[in-house]
């Protein structure tokens, strides 16, 4: 386990899988990101890499050849090796190998960054390609935040809160599988709800960041992540008693799940990213606590 704090925020992670495991609130008293508690959601904050959400029939054609994968990909169930810590921040990296290649044919370097910076956490994702030949690849946040914070008040006493770009569509989901897409005008807030979860996740494009506010009005979080093209907002339903768990994910991400009728080749997906040989993807996202 790796710490970081100052006066503001205790921050926390781990060599497996790169995940943030806590964000702590000193001034607040509580914590900001969800525990993991497997009677919902065992993970935390899971780096998604090289795809984002699910493949049809959980396979891909890579190269020509056919390689199993399941949801999300592999990054967030390996090791990851530390390569430089301060008092500030920590570096994780995650490079190709024998594991890797059973999923994912490409040679590459995934380093994770963590930083600290006042009552904000800057997370940075650098892809090298270490490879001959070009490769392609999707990346995704998963941070989950705890909601309500308060025992006191439920999941309907929060709305978020969007920065958008001038032209927003939303994903629809078919399934596991993103279907068709729509303009939305005017998405300024949205009430939460147990109701929103029931077809799975809510995805959007071209959305600069998210605030999480309760109905006093006062900003809890925010989440930038204005170079983004996609964000998917996510806590799992239960139908039997029109719940969701206690927690809302807020999800920047570089790619998307397979097409109902994708042809399951991997360069193909939506939103797939390609990287020359020798060139390095950089992103970034910012996770602030109010």
């Amino acid at each position: 386990m790796n710490i970081l704090q100052n006066d503001n925020l205790i921050v926390e992670s781990k060599s497996f899988g790169a995940e943030l495991t806590r964000i702590y609130s000193k001034k607040n008293n509580k914590d900001i990101l969800w525990c993991g508690d497997e009677k919902y959601w065992g993970r935390r904050s899971p780096i998604l890499f090289p795809i984002v959400g699910r493949l049809k029939e959980n396979k891909t054609i890579i190269e020509d050849n056919t390689y199993s994968m399941g949801q999300h990909g592999f990054a967030r169930d390996m090791d990851f090796k530390v390569i430089e810590t301060s008092n500030d921040y920590v570096v994780y990296l995650l490079t190709s190998n024998d594991n890797t290649k059973k999923f994912y044919p490409y040679d590459f370097n995934l380093s994770i960054k963590y930083t600290l910076i006042d009552n904000s956490i800057r997370i940075d994702w650098t892809v090298e390609n270490t490879d001959s030949r070009d490769i392609y690849f999707s990346i995704g946040a998963h941070p989950a935040f705890n909601i309500p914070t308060s025992k006191h008040k439920s999941i309907n006493d929060y709305y978020l809160k969007f920065n958008c770009k001038d032209k927003v569509n939303k994903i629809n989901l078919n399934g596991p599988f993103h279907d068709e897409s729509f303009e939305v005008e005017n998405l300024d807030k949205l009430q939460l709800s147990p109701e929103l979860f029931i077809n799975d996740a809510l995805i959007y494009t071209d959305i600069d960041s998210i605030s999480i506010f309760n109905n006093e009005d006062k900003e809890e979080i925010n989440v930038e992540f204005s170079k983004f093209p996609l964000v998917g907002i996510w806590s799992p339903y239960y139908s039997e008693d029109n719940t969701i768990a206690p927690f809302i994910c807020i999800e920047p991400w570089y790619g998307l799940c397979d097409n109902i009728n994708s042809d399951n080749v991997y360069k193909n997906k939506s939103y797939i990213n390609k990287l020359s040989v020798g060139k390095s993807f950089k992103a970034s996202y910012t996770i602030t606590v109010y």
